[in-house]
């Protein structure tokens, strides 16, 4: 079997040949695509470098295509820009590898193209503000490529702040749908009994101050995709009629007996745990397996620290664009300060960090971040957060006098019973810690 291997870099160049060399491959090895047509008619398979010296593999490859040379192609790139892995998927790569690879991945890869029949659509490109340069991002990027291919359901898993609903734009920017609306629909936004209503729209009469007809987020989205975040927040309930929605991609206005149909490309967004919900009894197992044909798991901030740099040089000239501010960048202690954070926030914190720490700076370098506050912040709210999850719409009545039994008890264990040291921590007297133990024991 012949390979052809492009690459401007002759240390890569030589590395491939040696290792596919030995599994007893062909290789021909080029540094740059001049001559590469006449190889392709008796190869097997390409590997093409992303960025070649005054040329874009991607762009190479997408003439090949429009030549009628459907060979199967590895993308190899040193950089995990967004848009170049995207647009490698749309043209049909059957992987993209990042550098360094091993001889293993390099090999599984081949192994897993050489069984691959090539399926090409039109290319869709365009300008994206995504950002990340990390392993962990650059196979989320892989994946939108995937999900850019076909219209599937996509569920976009991952913590608050991590940026689900920007990959998902990602998805629809780079879709043939990319012409058509955006919809977003923030689940723990509506009030649940309006959820259908703001889903499906309702017919003038349908309820008291139903005055006119309202299409709802389905409609409004026709031709488009529909981002549903925070599905996991939808009462179980309500799940029923999502399913139906979701399975048929059909729906009745409320007060309507007129069904309607909807040309959408369904995309949800979770922070929860949605296979524990399901064992749970708290989501429903088919709606699952409905809104997560394909999974996207966008990791957490801490999980990517080589990612925070490029984020905050992002961030920084984003600031300043719409602050009108001067900032030059960020001093290399302060930009250590950030890579030993934990971030429980993510990106949205810290581009909330950056954005404050700009408007105070103004001109000239960041020598600080005001971290500490932020961290206490965002690790109480996460802590609530956790709770809230925990308990059911039952427990809720009693939950903060079980709160504040749960703490006072914590307390008086970690001070050997001193109630008056735990009253002073608490900024209330001995008297009154005494008059809330008896009151909600």
């Amino acid at each position: 079997m012949r390979v052809v291997v492009v690459d401007d870099d002759f240390g890569v160049l030589h590395s491939i040949k040696r290792v596919l060399s030995s599994k007893g491959f062909e290789v021909i090895a080029l540094q740059s695509p001049e001559g590469l047509e006449e190889y392709l008619p008796e190869s097997n398979l390409l590997l093409m470098d992303i960025k070649l010296e005054g040329e874009r593999g991607t762009d190479v490859v997408e003439k090949l295509r429009a030549k009628g040379f459907n060979i199967p192609v590895i993308f190899i790139t040193a950089y995990a820009d967004a848009d170049a892995v995207v647009r490698a998927s749309r043209l049909g790569a059957v992987d993209v590898l990042k550098k360094p690879f091993s001889s293993q991945e390099l090999l599984q890869a081949v192994k897993n193209a050489l069984e691959f029949v090539p399926k090409l659509e039109p290319s869709y490109s365009k300008e994206l503000k995504v950002i990340g340069s990390s392993r962990a991002m650059f196979e989320v990027f892989k994946k939108v490529g995937l999900a850019c291919q076909n219209d599937l359901n996509v569920l976009i898993t991952g913590e608050t702040g991590v940026g689900k609903e920007v990959v998902a734009k990602l998805i629809h920017e780079n879709c043939p749908r990319r012409e058509g609306p955006f919809v977003i629909l923030h689940c723990p936004a509506i009030p649940w009994d309006l959820f259908e209503a703001e889903l499906f729209g309702y017919v003038k009469g349908a309820f008291t101050g139903a005055l006119v007809d309202k299409k709802g987020k389905a409609k409004l989205a026709e031709g488009g995709t529909l981002f549903l975040d925070e599905i996991g927040d939808v009462p179980y309930k309500l799940q029923a009629k999502l399913l139906a929605f979701v399975e048929r991609k059909s729906f009745f206005p409320l007060g309507s007996s007129k069904e309607e149909k909807a040309d959408v490309r369904l995309i949800f967004a979770t922070n929860r745990d949605l296979k524990k919900m399901v064992e749970e009894g708290k989501f429903r197992e088919d709606l699952y397996h409905r809104i997560s044909q394909l999974e996207i798991q966008v990791p957490p901030l801490r999980e990517r620290k080589e990612d925070i740099k490029p984020l905050v040089e992002y961030f920084v000239a984003l600031a300043n664009a719409e602050l009108g501010t001067g900032v030059e960048g960020v001093e290399e202690q302060a930009l250590r300060k950030l890579m030993d954070y934990s971030f429980p926030g993510n990106v949205r914190e810290l581009k909330n960090l950056v954005y404050k720490a700009v408007l105070e700076t103004r001109f000239g370098k960041i020598k600080d971040f005001a971290i500490h506050e932020e961290k206490n912040t965002s690790s109480f709210e996460k802590a609530l957060e956790l709770l809230l999850d925990a308990v059911s719409e039952e427990e809720l009545p009693n939950l903060l006098e079980r709160v504040e039994l749960y703490l006072i008890k914590k307390l008086l264990e970690r001070y050997s019973g001193n109630k008056s040291k735990v009253a002073s921590l608490l900024g209330i007297s001995r008297n009154t810690l005494e008059s809330r133990l008896r009151n909600i024991r």
